[in-house]
């Protein structure tokens, strides 16, 4: 496997110079301003490098100000955007949910309850609300489901007479993404989603290698729905709830064969966002794509997501040659994009009322999220907000950065079909954030 050559990946040393002089304030000074055609053959010597000759590079570079592009290459062209296509799932679902949308998990049951006794079954009416996970509740997502039973013998339940059942599904259809790989299936990042969802959709298994060696490690729920009832069932043990019939999944309460016992909402949509983008988490954005689909067409299943998508982007004035959509997480190598799209969802994001929370929710260079190890130490750490993305083969990178006269650029960087290591991508895409935020805006001249 050839390696891009170390010097190449290196940030500005050899190439164009590095800040370094002391400013005004004790710090150190931005590094003179280079001219568009000197920042071009910079850019140019890096994605066009020799050890990039079978891979293909989409790069657009943009002055969000006056709409200027600073740096083109193959900016029309489709890559596959890898967990850049979660940028279209964030902006359609805060376009099309709002910033105040919540999921809400409704507890009902087909009896009365009397004397601590519920006669009927416990029915849960799921909407896939993704946070009954470890990060939403204290580091232990089993606190979500001790609140659940806490909310049972709040309204004097100790004895259900029947069983547990569900609600109908508001996510009809393949649990699994069109295309996803076969081998990705049992990991944590490639859980499939169903409606009622646990903990993201993985558990901590322990397994002992040794007498002495106790491994954990972290492997997909086969059965979502089951793992909820288990999760409910054990709260509901610990609070001294007792159910006669058994938590079946299979079984569907008709509408109009319950009452509701009380509900719980899921935190707004920006904490949702944030956890989506800044770990990247797959399922979150399967769950939100869903979730709009169901909100905007009125059933969610895949194809209709993929249609509501499809046309918040043309009506952002987006061509419709310029993606394909298959997920909401970039999880499928069906899924498309070009630079260009992604630089208008960036922009149009840039000018909606919820950018502070849009911009909060990506990943900061240096500082959190899939860019916490990346750019530390340089102008760009604490400046850099932006996407990452990887699957094999595809390695992405989009979102903002300031220069040193303060003006804010969007910036898509996508590489595909490469035969070089992560982070040989990785180096070329941080050195051209690197120097736009060391320097101040190239001159035209």
């Amino acid at each position: 496997m050839m390696r891009l050559p170390r010097a190449v990946g290196m940030t500005l040393v050899a190439t164009i110079g590095c800040a370094g002089a002391s400013g005004s304030a004790g710090g150190p000074a931005p590094a003179p301003a280079l001219s568009r055609g000197q920042f071009t053959r910079y850019v140019d010597s890096l994605v066009l490098a020799p050890a990039f000759r079978n891979a293909h590079w989409g790069v657009m570079i943009v002055n969000a100000a006056s709409g200027d592009t600073l740096y083109s290459h193959n900016a029309g062209k489709l890559f596959m955007p890898a967990s850049n296509q979660k940028l279209l799932t964030g902006a359609t679902a805060l376009t099309q949910l709002g910033a105040d949308y919540r999921f809400v998990t409704t507890f009902a049951a087909t009896g009365p309850v009397n004397a601590g006794v519920l006669s009927g079954d416990l029915v849960i009416v799921p909407s896939g609300d993704p946070t009954f996970a470890d990060h939403f509740w204290a580091g232990d997502h089993r606190n979500a489901f001790r609140a659940m039973a806490d909310s049972l013998a709040a309204r004097g339940i100790r004895h259900i007479a029947g069983g547990m059942v569900r609600g109908a599904t508001p996510f009809p259809g393949q649990p699994c993404g069109f295309g996803w790989e076969l081998d990705d299936l049992t990991e944590d990042y490639g859980a499939c989603v169903q409606d009622l969802f646990v903990n993201e959709g993985f558990r901590r298994v322990h397994r002992r290698r040794t007498p002495t060696d106790t491994a954990t490690v972290t492997e997909a729920i086969a059965d979502p729905r089951g793992a909820f009832f288990d999760a409910l069932r054990a709260a509901m043990g610990e609070r001294g709830i007792s159910m006669a019939g058994a938590a079946d999944t299979a079984r569907v309460a008709g509408r109009d064969a319950f009452s509701t016992l009380f509900a719980m909402q899921s935190p707004p949509l920006p904490a949702m966002l944030t956890r989506m983008m800044k770990p990247s988490q797959n399922q979150v954005a399967e769950i939100l794509f869903k979730t709009v689909a169901r909100e905007r067409a009125g059933v969610g299943r895949a194809d209709s997501a993929r249609r509501v998508m499809e046309r918040q982007l043309m009506a952002w004035g987006i061509d419709s040659t310029d993606f394909a959509v298959r997920d909401g997480s970039g999880m499928s190598r069906h899924d498309f994009v070009t630079p260009r799209l992604l630089i208008r969802v960036l922009d149009t994001m840039r000018r909606a009322p919820t950018f502070d929370t849009w911009y909060a929710s990506l990943p900061i260079a240096g500082v959190d999220g899939s860019l916490a190890s990346r750019m530390r130490g340089t102008p760009a750490q604490g400046n850099v907000h932006a996407k990452t993305g990887t699957v094999d083969k595809a390695r992405t990178l989009s979102g903002y950065v300031t220069t040193a006269d303060g003006q804010l650029l969007l910036v898509s960087l996508l590489c595909n079909n490469y035969s070089v290591p992560n982070r040989d991508v990785d180096r070329v895409q941080d050195a051209i954030l690197v120097a736009l935020a060391s320097r101040p805006l190239p001159r035209r001249r």
